[in-house]
């Protein structure tokens, strides 16, 4: 039995239906909720949100009865936004309370055929060619602070690509937040006051809430690469903008109820430990060295078939070692395409078995969470997530509950900045930590069999011109020194994100394997049959009875016997019993040739037959 259900919108791989399938003998694929944990920070967050929005708004109704403008429907702004984050929050978890990985997943390596079909794609020749090769390629890092960053973690270059790429950025945000750290403190210590300090914090404060957003908008599996002009352009706006900003500030507005200064200083500083932590928890999601061997079995081999017979040997064999009876992704298929007279044939077959979890995927206990290397730092990550949340929609409710529309407090617009300065922090820190958390890793068997050779048409006949009445005959193809190539190979491979993109981080040779499969190709190609002769049951019956007929000469059918009878009336019996030995015809005692009842002399060598007159 099977059932195939539907999933959410937000589960769909590029505009594509995905569905869950069952099946009650294969529970291998039903893997625990992986945001088993991760749901518990989130719920915590939720209610913070949440109820920080109700009680804002519940803080502003006295503000909106007093009717001061536009100032007095602040509070009830950041209720509803409070409100619509915390709601948000909790949509996250009802989505993530039950955890569906199908058959379908995870995807796979190349773009994969159907049953039917035939072809190949650019990924199934990059497969290949890794199979080729005994490598694993990596992207080499582009850009100054890429380089930089490999040189200080030489081991990094192995990591899953989605980490490569997640800790390039994170390097380089880093960075960013360093430089412009530095550069806030001498412009802050240089523009204490005035006009010119307000409008540089709120430069500061904007550009630190931009560099936190944009890695998170980029994707786990985008690369990196701020380049040469980036670097010089970041250091020369956090050098030239506190020096030119005084001379453009005199014409600007004066914000002296808005000081941002040391909620920049605060956002700055709870961005670098954030960045910091997941930076951390990256490296934490390092495999190490990986391992990179192949086996290959090659062979030649020469037959009388089709090799297109050696392809469908391969198929129906490969088909009895589906894991989980899981049907293999194929990923290229070539078929022999042979003509008349002589030629050369090509075809391949690549394949790969249903990825199945590698290290026992385990649901893992918030508390459990804190003491496993790969998970510890993503936990403490939430923590601080979650903290910076509490901090800033406390801050938040003390600004709501203390706000007087006909007042301006300048200490009490801090308050408002700087709880969202936390807010955007704290958010950036739970979304960092939702794509550590959905990581899997699988293993799989990648098979890839090729044959190469020469083929010429021919036609054989089996049986005696002149002696033999029954004689065959077969159009065949012949094959001599046929190249057969297999390669066999264990992968490791990981996904961020069960609708993510999967890569290789490890390829261990199975050299048993390959020689297993390729010795049972080489003898079904060397036991195929190049004589046609009768098999069926049927087939032996009419054999019998033409060959009765043609040793009786053509005499009536009552002679025949009932059994003979019975078989040209296409009866179904058992192989008709043996001829009585009255109608055996005779045979010349000088020389053994059949000849007639009434002859009286052998027309062979003319001796005189027994019982002539």
């Amino acid at each position: 039995m099977t059932i195939r259900l539907a999933l959410p919108a937000h589960h769909l791989i590029s505009e594509h239906f995905m569905a869950y399938e069952y099946n009650a003998d294969s529970r291998q694929l039903d893997f625990p909720n992986p945001f088993y944990a991760e749901n518990w920070f989130l719920v915590a967050a939720s209610v913070m949100l949440s109820g920080g929005g109700i009680g804002l708004l519940l803080l502003s109704r006295g503000a909106i009865a007093g009717g001061h403008g536009l100032r007095s429907v602040l509070p009830l702004l950041l209720g509803i936004g409070l409100l619509v984050a915390g709601l948000n929050q909790g949509r996250r978890v009802l989505m993530q309370l039950r955890f569906f990985f199908g058959r379908s997943r995870p995807a796979g390596l190349a773009p994969e055929l159907t049953a039917d079909a035939t072809g190949r794609s650019g990924g199934s020749d990059e497969l290949k060619e890794t199979l080729r090769q005994n490598a694993l390629s990596y992207p080499e890092p582009q850009g100054p602070l890429n380089n930089l960053l490999h040189a200080g973690i030489r081991n990094l270059i192995f990591a899953p690509r989605p980490v490569q790429f997640i800790a390039q950025r994170q390097f380089q945000t880093a960075i960013a937040i360093v430089v412009t750290l530095l550069s806030f403190l001498v412009a802050w210590l240089g523009f204490g006051n005035g006009k010119a300090a307000d409008w540089m914090g709120l430069f500061y404060f904007g550009f630190s809430v931009l560099l936190l957003l944009r890695p998170l908008e980029s994707g786990v599996a985008a690369p990196a690469n701020v380049g040469m002009r980036g670097l010089i352009g970041l250091i020369l706006a956090a050098i030239f903008v506190p020096v030119l900003l005084p001379f453009v500030a005199s014409g600007l507005p004066s914000l002296d109820w808005l000081s941002l200064n040391v909620q920049t200083l605060f956002l700055l500083l709870a961005a670098l430990l954030g960045v910091g932590l997941y930076f951390v928890a990256l490296m934490h999601q390092m495999t190490g060295l990986p391992p990179t061997n192949m086996a290959r079995e090659q062979t030649s081999l020469s037959m009388n078939c089709h090799p297109k017979q050696l392809l469908d040997e391969l198929d129906r064999t490969l088909q009895d070692t589906w894991v989980e009876r899981i049907p293999n992704r194929r990923y290229a298929k070539t078929v022999p395409l042979i003509g008349s007279g002589a030629g050369t044939f090509a075809a391949e077959l690549v394949e790969e078995t249903q990825p199945m979890s590698g290290t026992g995927q385990n649901r893992v206990e918030p508390g459990a969470a804190f003491t496993m290397p790969r998970y510890r730092f993503i936990a403490w990550l939430d923590v601080v997530g979650v903290a910076l949340i509490a901090l800033g929609v406390a801050w938040l409710l003390v600004f709501g509950a203390k706000f007087r529309p006909e007042v301006v407090d300048v200490h009490l617009f801090s308050l408002l900045t700087l709880g969202l300065a936390m807010l955007v922090v704290g958010h950036y820190c739970l979304r960092a930590g939702h794509v550590l958390w959905g990581r899997f890793d699988f293993v799989s068997r990648l098979v890839w069999v090729e044959m190469q050779g020469n083929y010429q048409s021919a036609q054989m006949n089996f049986g005696n011109t002149f002696t033999d009445r029954v004689k065959t005959e077969k159009q065949l193809i012949n094959i001599e020194t046929m190249t057969l190539r297999v390669w066999a190979a264990e992968l490791d491979s990981v996904i961020f994100g069960k609708n993510a993109q999967r890569f290789i981080v490890g390829l261990r040779g199975v050299p048993d394997y390959a020689r297993q499969l390729a010795a049972h190709l080489v003898d079904f190609a060397q036991e195929q049959s190049v004589i046609v002769a009768p098999t069926s049951r049927t087939d032996m019956q009419k054999s019998a009875v033409l060959g009765a007929m043609n040793r009786l000469g053509g005499q009536a059918d009552a002679a025949l016997p009932q059994a003979m009878m019975q078989a040209i009336q296409g009866a179904t019996t058992p192989p008709p019993t043996p001829l009585p030995a009255t109608i055996t015809p005779p045979y010349c005692s000088g020389c053994q040739t059949p000849v007639n009842a009434a002859d009286r002399f052998c027309g062979n060598c003319g001796h005189a037959l027994a019982g002539a007159g």
